[in-house]
């Protein structure tokens, strides 16, 4: 038993690590083109402020093509990596590499294209490439195609802790839900003031390697709406989904979701707040079981610390609804130490695990001066 609760701690880490390096997308591009901070967009990169929030759902029409065209679009990323639950023995991990490519194809369609050229020291794979024509319903529609982020709060796209969110990553039986993973498909946007209206399509989240993408995967309809002013640092919402899972003895599991949450900005000495609540339904999670209800929430308060720091609490629990009970959290501080250079350090832990030590240190950089 003592090895499993190891094995499944070592995974757990190893899995944190890889949903950090997906979710890291700050865009060094846009900070150069304006000349400004990345505070601009990010309470810390690469978790977003209500500002780069609209930016991000309005596919980063908001910002103006000619500013953007002054900058090259192409930048890389490359991370340090440490899970002490990670080997045995654990070691630096630096086989992270990733480049990207964000901006303006003419003045209606953008683009976001990320491809690792290594991943957890292994060959990479394509992480998004959607592009977004932004002239529909007098540009307050946004059509994105392509690998797209899934309708959902910005945290589970870009966020600063090194472990993944649990809510939406929840196990029903054979069904693991991916509510904060990229999708193919396409995506409609309507952003106008503080209304946030989105619908999306999805088949699975394969990147180039994987055929399955489009053949025996999940296929998800999902869905937010949300009071989102880019100027109240204060946000609230709903998302949701329905959708298949591919069983493994054949047939299907038919599901849906539903989670509310609302987040709010650190503002005038007041610690930021994420809460999300979800309640789901798997009408057959395994070929020979009855239908689950489950219930997953997520509570994290985080708050700036010594001018470039952010320091950020967070619990969680899930029930499948199959009798499991989980309860995982964790503590991170993360501070800006140069301009495009990011350090992340987290203590971890889950019900009957030994606490977990991670921390990363990222570095981004364009591969062009401002012309």
């Amino acid at each position: 038993m003592t090895s499993i609760v190891r094995l499944l701690a070592a995974s757990a880490g190893l899995a944190a690590i890889a949903a950090m390096a997906g979710r890291a997308a700050a865009m060094p591009p846009f900070a150069q083109a304006y000349g400004v901070k990345c505070s601009v967009c990010h309470t810390q990169v690469p978790a977003l402020n209500a500002y780069g929030r609209y930016v991000q759902r309005s596919g980063y029409s908001s910002l103006d093509p000619h500013v953007l065209h002054r900058a090259f679009p192409f930048w890389v990323g490359e991370s340090a990596n440490y899970d002490s639950q990670s080997g045995p023995p654990p070691k630096i991990q630096f086989g992270n590499l990733a480049i990207h490519a964000v901006g303006y194809l003419g003045d209606d369609v953008t683009y976001h294209f990320q491809q690792w050229i290594k991943a957890n020291n292994q060959a990479g794979d394509l992480d998004t490439f959607w592009v977004t024509y932004n002239n529909l319903l007098h540009r307050d529609g946004h059509l994105f195609v392509g690998l797209v982020n899934s309708p959902g709060p910005s945290p589970y796209s870009q966020w600063m802790d090194l472990a993944p969110f649990s809510t939406p990553e929840i196990s029903v039986g054979e069904h693991t839900y991916e509510l904060d993973g990229n999708g193919w498909g396409s995506k409609f946007n309507y952003i106008k003031g503080s209304l946030d209206l989105e619908a999306a399509w999805e088949y699975g989240g394969s990147g180039w390697s994987q055929s399955s993408a489009f053949i025996n995967s999940d296929k998800r309809f999902m869905y937010k709406a949300a009071y989102a002013n880019p100027e109240n640092p204060f946000e609230a919402g709903i998302s949701g989904s329905r959708g298949s899972w591919p069983l493994a003895e054949g047939g299907f599991d038919q599901y849906w979701s539903v989670a509310p949450y609302v987040q709010r900005d650190p503002n005038k000495g007041v610690p930021g707040i994420l809460a999300i609540y979800q309640m789901a339904l798997d009408g057959n999670p395994t070929a020979t079981s009855l239908s689950a209800g489950s219930t997953a929430a997520t509570l994290e308060l985080y708050q700036p610390v010594f001018d470039k720091g952010v320091l950020s609490i967070r619990k969680e629990w899930t029930n499948d609804g199959l009798g499991t009970l989980n309860q995982t959290g964790n503590i991170d501080f993360n501070y800006q130490v140069a301009k495009y250079v990011h350090a992340y350090v987290e203590e971890y832990f889950a019900q009957h695990t030994t606490p977990g030590f991670a921390w990363m240190v990222w570095w981004t950089t364009p591969l062009s001066k401002v012309h």
